[in-house]
């Protein structure tokens, strides 16, 4: 955020000195400027929620009618008839929570926090009088113990995963092409300092958005579907004490006892929410029975998290 900010601040100067025809200054202004307003946003939330520490969580349970959706967008019915309108809550997630029927809210009055089971993440929500104008009844998800590749939440976390990396790939590609496309149809002024270092600077961007976008979209052509037909448990011993991370993956060390009896040391990658799980319970669950020397797909059964076990 300091950096963004910094870098923003730099633009502004650019501009305020008499660099108003260059490029540069609006390449800070649309690079880093929708960074800073991100960070911005996050840290208030953070804010928030750290004036909440040590609060307990209040458990609700969800009717069955009690559930209504409008697009990523969750409305739950509250004992006393108001309703709790959640954030962006993705696929997989929210269809645990179809099947689960389980919130636990943080925090008092009109705006509080969310959390599902299982979930190292929170979501803000509102409490307001009706529901989300447009919101329809949410189809209930069966809870019963299902092979991998039946499990109705995985099969949703995949497709939200696949459609946001496609999504993502096809705006970086976008807009490093339309900035290739800028810089072949840019005069660059020899004698200028700031035009060829901006033209430049467009360019290798430019160069590297494409790069991740087609990195990204022959990751989705790489996935694997979920063929697996049995959940594997193993029980785990790890090296060294699990400390939460706020965001990104966890990396776990340690010993596993397989079904038939056999002990082998393990290093499983996974995220936070996964990784806070096995540490609780000392349980890891696979899909379908690893080979020797291939990674095997780590999960739980029900839930939208997962990682890579070898």
């Amino acid at each position: 955020m300091v950096l963004s900010g910094a870098l923003f601040a730099f633009g502004v100067l650019l501009a305020s000195a008499g660099q108003r025809g260059s490029v540069l200054p609006y390449v800070y202004f649309v690079a880093f400027g929708g960074s800073l307003a991100m960070w911005t946003y996050v840290l208030s939330l953070y804010r928030r929620v750290q004036r909440l520490f040590g609060e307990p969580y209040h458990r609700l349970d969800v009717a069955p009618d009690g559930m209504l959706v409008k697009g990523s967008r969750v409305s739950v019915r509250l004992p006393d008839g108001r309703w709790l309108r959640t954030g962006r809550i993705p696929d997989g997630p929210r269809a645990q929570l179809a099947g689960e029927r389980r919130l636990w809210v943080l925090g008092g009055g009109r705006r509080v926090f969310v959390r599902l089971p299982g979930a190292m993440w929170l979501r803000a929500g509102r409490i307001e009088d009706a529901p989300l104008p447009g919101a329809t009844s949410a189809e209930l998800v069966s809870r019963h113990p299902t092979p991998p590749r039946h499990d109705p939440v995985l099969a949703a976390n995949r497709a939200f995963r696949i459609r946001r990396t496609v999504l993502s790939g096809v705006v970086f590609l976008v807009l490093g092409g339309a900035g290739l496309a800028f810089v072949a149809n840019t005069r660059v002024d020899p004698y200028a300092v700031v035009d060829p270092a901006a033209v430049g600077g467009v360019a290798g961007g430019s160069g590297v958005l494409v790069l991740l976008g087609l990195l990204m979209l022959v990751g989705v052509l790489r996935l694997r579907p979920i063929t697996e037909d049995v959940w594997v448990e193993l029980r785990v011993a790890l090296d060294t004490q699990f400390v939460p991370r706020t965001r990104g993956v966890a990396r776990l060390t340690g010993w596993a006892l397989h079904p038939d009896g056999r002990q082998t040391r393990f290093r499983l990658v996974a995220d936070v929410s996964l990784a806070a799980n096995v540490a609780a319970t000392g349980q890891l669950w696979l899909q379908g029975y690893p080979r020797p020397g291939k990674p095997a797909k780590a999960g739980l059964p029900g839930y939208p998290y997962g990682g890579s076990f070898r």
